[in-house]
Order: C-alpha cells, then structure tokens, then sequence
C-alpha cells in the first residue's frame, strides 16, 4: 500500500480526502494506534467507514455548527451528494456500503454517494479531534505548483479550480506534504524534490492553493 492510506485513485475513489489526508499524517508521525498497538496498513483501511461515522456523529452532537459546515460544503457538489439532507443521511450512506461484503483490495470502488466534503474548518477540527494541533494561516490563493507545495511541508493542503463561487473558495480536495516533501494522494506517494507532480493531479486542473491547515 505504499506506507500511506488509500481512498482509491483519481477516477474510482470515495470522497473522504480530508479524513484520508489527516490519517496520512497520524501515520506518518507512527500515532495510529489501538490499545497501544500501532495499526497496520490494512487495519487502518478496514476502520476508515467507522472513524468518518464517528467523527461525524460527535461532531453533531458536540459542535453543530461545524457539521452543518460539512453538510452544506457536501451538498455543494451536487448530485448525488445533494441529496443529503443531515449529517445522519452521510453516516446512513456509509454504513451501509461498510455492511457489503467486499474484497479488501476492492474497498475503494466508487459506490455513488460516499463523499464528506469538509471545509478547512473541519479539517482542523479533525485534527484536533485525533489529538494533533494546528493553526490555519491565511492562504492568499497561491499557484498550485510543485515549489508553491514544498513550502507547506508536514501541511494538508487544500486543492481549488474555478469557479470559486461555492461555500470554499473553490476548494475541491485535500492532500499532505509530508515533512520530507513528499505528497501523499490516492495512494501514492510522491517526492516533489525530485519528480513532477503526479500526472492524476495534474488532469484535476487544480489552478491554486485556497486554505492549508499547518500541523505543529
């Protein structure tokens, strides 16, 4: 699995990028851990559909104004994720494609429907939901090139195109720099040092950088 957490690949994925790309970085720091055991690659993907649940089912509860954040950014990306109309029906969605029986390499395939569209609210408050901190400097819509993302190492950063007229400024996925410079996309991982930017990012036509939340 090449070390890092898939949410399947440019074409066939479920849209949990923010979730995948904070994981990514638990897993690099070596703190995904269960009762102290650190869990492997495999486990961690059997436990992604239950962690989103969770998250999302405290997040409700405990800070409602960042879920009804998630749920608009979600509906924003239109059928057939506007057909949620709360928090509850994304947990339903996703609970119920966790209780097929699967082959464990066929998780990813792109089920209609599985997608957590979260605002860089919410990835901080993901972040500090799994015990890391952070800070969320102003972004200033830099270009999105290879130099521009080395300078946002061990940083989720926010991937935007036109129109930037939705609830995020155009924001349309998430990734990680590692520390060394590396992202960390679809399973994949790339050293931006010395290789271009991976062709399944390019194709995406990502034009800017609309929000990075900086791990510390």
């Amino acid at each position: 699995m090449n070390g890092i957490i898939k949410q399947g690949n440019a074409n066939n994925q479920w849209g949990v990028c923010g979730f995948v790309s904070v994981l990514n970085a638990l897993h690099q720091e070596g703190k995904l851990t269960s009762f102290g055991h650190t869990l492997s690659m495999d486990e961690i993907q059997q436990r992604l559909g239950a962690e989103i649940i969770t998250y999302l089912k405290m997040t409700a509860v405990e800070r409602p104004a960042i879920a009804n954040a998630i749920l608009t950014y979600t509906q924003s990306f239109g059928h057939p994720y506007s057909g949620y109309m709360s928090i509850n029906d994304i947990c339903n969605r996703i609970a119920a494609e966790l209780r097929k029986i699967h082959n464990p390499a066929d998780w990813t395939n792109f089920q209609g429907g599985i997608g957590v569209a979260m605002p860089a609210a919410a990835v901080q408050d993901y972040v500090d939901f799994v015990g890391l901190k952070s800070k969320l400097p102003a972004a200033n819509n830099p270009p999105f090139t290879s130099g521009e993302l080395l300078k946002h190492r061990d940083c989720i950063v926010g991937c935007g195109r036109e129109p930037r007229s939705d609830p995020e400024n155009g924001l349309r996925h998430w990734v990680y720099i590692d520390k060394n410079g590396c992202l960390l996309n679809w399973g994949v991982k790339t050293d931006l040092k010395s290789s271009p930017l991976p062709q399944a990012v390019i194709d995406k036509k990502y034009t800017y950088i609309p929000a990075v939340v900086q791990l510390q």
